[in-house]
This record gives structure tokens, C-alpha cells and sequence, in this order.
């Protein structure tokens, strides 16, 4: 009779047991450990130097087609169509755009009936996302097509020590001499043209300058992509 009584209570205890295991929530804190990731490291953009420039550019004009840039300012808006023959510094400009480099500039040199040079400025925003985007020129692309005629977009670029005749990949102007400036024909690199607000280029090249052709009041631009 006690060992029916004892084993009666084993069993019953044995079974107990087994419910409370069923009714506990399960402990996922191994599982959970083994299939959580690594967070990927963070991307951060390519510092673009002398030696990375051509393939970085190279790469980044055919991930990124776009060719027409909208300008904006305080005296309206100017729209450029940048050239498939320069695919270099189209690819470039779209860069700098898109980077937000130009937003920290402005139209800082006004050569009266010559042109309107942009794409500097003496604020410290514009040295500190220099700095970040790197430290380069861009090879020289020469087409016989392209003339500085009015309307043209050309980069500027360093005259002394300088022999390949490489562009600034920050510094702009745009011819607004109704005759052209055909004397800087093979001495800059063309980009591209004005399709829309050579009114407003007029307007700029009217501003008060002082003697450095630097406008006495800044002319501020922001600048987008159009397509």
C-alpha cells in the first residue's frame, strides 16, 4: 500500500514537473545573440586626390547621368546644361551640386562685359566641405567643338605651375561678352552652356566691384539639379 501511495506521488510530481516546463516561456536570449548582425560600418563619401580623381569621376559619371544644373540668386535664376564631350567635369559639377559645395559660394569675381566667375567664397563652411570632398584637379578636356562663345561654362584653373592646363573642380565662370572670348579657347575647359537666364548673368556683371573685380555686396548662389 505505501509503496502504491509512494509511486502515485513520484508520478504525480514527475508530471507536474513536466507541465510547469511547458507553461515557462522559452528562453531566446542564445538564439537571440546568434542571429543578431554586426551593424555594417558607416560609408562615408571617397576623398577625392590627384592620384583617385580620373576613376573617381569616371565612375561617378556613369552612376549619375543627370546634365542640367538650375543656379539661383538673388537677381534670378540661370540654368546650365552641362556637355557630354566633357565627361570628366560634367561628372564633377553634378558632384559638387550634389554635395551641397556650392550652396557655401558665390559669385565672387564680376569682370565687367567679360564674365561672371563663381564658386568661392571667404566663409568657413564652403574650406570646410573642400576639405571633405578632397584635395584635386581634373585633366584638361579639350573639344574643337566647343568655343567660348556667349553663354559658355568653362572652369577656371591655375595658370603657374600648370602645364596640362587641369581645371579647378570648384571654380566656374560664364562668358557674357556678346562677341565671345575665343582668346580662352584651349586655355579652359568648356562644360557646358546657358540654356535659360543669361539676363540674369547680365544682371550680376552690373553689380558695384572693387578693384579686385570682387562685388561689393556678395551675390550668394544655391545650386540644384534640374535632370
Amino acid at each position: 500500500m505505501f509503496f502504491r501511495s509512494a509511486l502515485t506521488s513520484l508520478l504525480l510530481i514527475f508530471l507536474s514537473s513536466c507541465q510547469d516546463k511547458k507553461t515557462q516561456p522559452i528562453d531566446t536570449t542564445l538564439d537571440s545573440k546568434a542571429i543578431v548582425k554586426e551593424k555594417p560600418a558607416a560609408v562615408h563619401p571617397v576623398r577625392i586626390n590627384h592620384k583617385n580623381a580620373v576613376d573617381f569621376l569616371t565612375n561617378y559619371g556613369k552612376e549619375h547621368l543627370e546634365n542640367k544644373v538650375l543656379i539661383e540668386t538673388d537677381f534670378g535664376n540661370i540654368e546650365i546644361e552641362l556637355y557630354e564631350e566633357t565627361p570628366l567635369h560634367r561628372a564633377n559639377f553634378i558632384h559638387i551640386v550634389k554635395r551641397g559645395f556650392l550652396n557655401t559660394t558665390s559669385f565672387y569675381r564680376v569682370a565687367k562685359g567679360f564674365v561672371i566667375q563663381g564658386g568661392n567664397s571667404d566663409g568657413w563652411e564652403m574650406s570646410r566641405l573642400k576639405r571633405k570632398i578632397g584635395d584635386f584637379q581634373i585633366p584638361a578636356e579639350f573639344n574643337d567643338k566647343l568655343k567660348h562663345n556667349y553663354g559658355a561654362v568653362a572652369m577656371a584653373r591655375l595658370w603657374k605651375a600648370n602645364p596640362e592646363k587641369k581645371s579647378s573642380p570648384w571654380e566656374f565662370y560664364i562668358v557674357v561678352d556678346p562677341k565671345g572670348a575665343h582668346h580662352l579657347n584651349g586655355e579652359h575647359t568648356i562644360i557646358g552652356r546657358v540654356i535659360k537666364g543669361m539676363d540674369v548673368a547680365e544682371k550680376i556683371n552690373l553689380v558695384e566691384v572693387d578693384k579686385s573685380e570682387w562685388p561689393v555686396n556678395d551675390v550668394y548662389m544655391k545650386a540644384s539639379i534640374i535632370d
